[in-house]
């Protein structure tokens, strides 16, 4: 009787050390599915060739900095699916940072390449209000892929550098209007932008994939001659460009650019605008070339 009482001791010795045993596991497997991701990051000014973060006005130059509170949103390659979201480690005064949050580690493996995008992952350039700090918050995209390079034992994964890549230029446009000699600021409460290739990106996905093209409108809160606002043409060509404002008595004012200008990714441009009363009285057309003979 004394060894089936040990055989039994013994047994439930083991089925209570197989289920400790079991739970450990479970409980490492839940830990390992998530880690720290850890990233040098960085930028530059509109106008350096790179990209940029969090931009102000300095002697109106835009420079960038990055905050604590930004986002950068990781995706896996191709953009197939977010699994984290990362910030600053701290608060910067140039264009460099570290970037860390939680990932979802999954089958992650040295040698993945990860795709980042900030300040939002929803892409749409509609809503501006011609400011700079709200360009920084929503409408400074600016894109990243880093390659996983090293996993420890503390379930924090490492990459390379993310070299941001800025996705759409910053215009300034100052609008103007003649009283007879003189050019007076014209003070819009819209301001409304076209292209003449119709590539004007009003949003887009993050792969690319599906982008709606159109004009964009500008919404200040309150009346003002000078917009700043965030451009992204695909065109692969230079454009035309017909901006249309309207004032406060509800007078519609435009101009079209005179020459075709090109908008390089992470470009700043400075444009006076005079523009004129909009004349609806007439329209154009082609006419006929003179005749051509020709024998065939």
């Amino acid at each position: 009787m004394k060894k089936i009482l040990l055989s039994i001791s013994a047994l439930a010795t083991m089925l209570a050390t197989t289920a400790t045993f079991s739970a450990c596991s479970s409980d490492d497997e839940q830990q390992s599915s998530t880690a720290t991701l850890i990233i040098n990051a960085s930028k530059g000014d509109y106008g350096s060739g790179s990209g940029t973060r969090a931009i102000v006005l300095d002697n109106d130059a835009i420079v960038t900095k990055w905050s604590k509170g930004d986002n950068v949103y990781a995706y896996k390659e191709g953009w197939s699916a977010l699994i984290g979201t990362l910030n600053p480690k701290e608060n910067s005064s140039n264009n460099n940072t570290k970037l860390d949050g939680n990932i979802a580690k999954g089958n992650l493996k040295v040698g993945d390449n990860l795709e980042f995008i900030t300040p939002r992952n929803t892409w749409d350039y509609s809503g501006q209000d011609g400011t700079i700090p709200t360009i920084s918050s929503k409408y400074d995209y600016a894109t990243a892929r880093v390659q996983v390079t090293f996993f420890d034992q503390n379930d924090k994964v490492y990459g390379t550098t993310a070299k941001f890549a800025t996705q759409q230029a910053i215009v300034k446009y100052n609008l103007y209007y003649m009283d007879g000699q003189t050019q007076r600021p014209l003070n819009a409460t819209s301001l409304s932008i076209v292209a003449e290739s119709g590539k004007l990106v009003k949003s887009r996905s993050l792969d690319g994939k599906d982008v709606v093209y159109g004009g964009l409108e500008i919404t200040p809160t309150d009346a003002t001659n000078v917009f700043y606002v965030a451009l992204r043409n695909e065109n692969a060509d230079k454009d035309k460009y017909t901006l249309t404002a309207k004032v406060g008595d509800g007078t519609i004012y435009t101009s079209t650019s005179p020459n075709y200008h090109t908008y390089p990714y992470t470009s700043y441009y400075n444009h006076n605008v005079i523009m004129s009363v909009y004349d609806d009285t007439h329209t154009e057309r082609d006419v006929y070339q003179s005749k051509v003979d020709e024998t065939w």
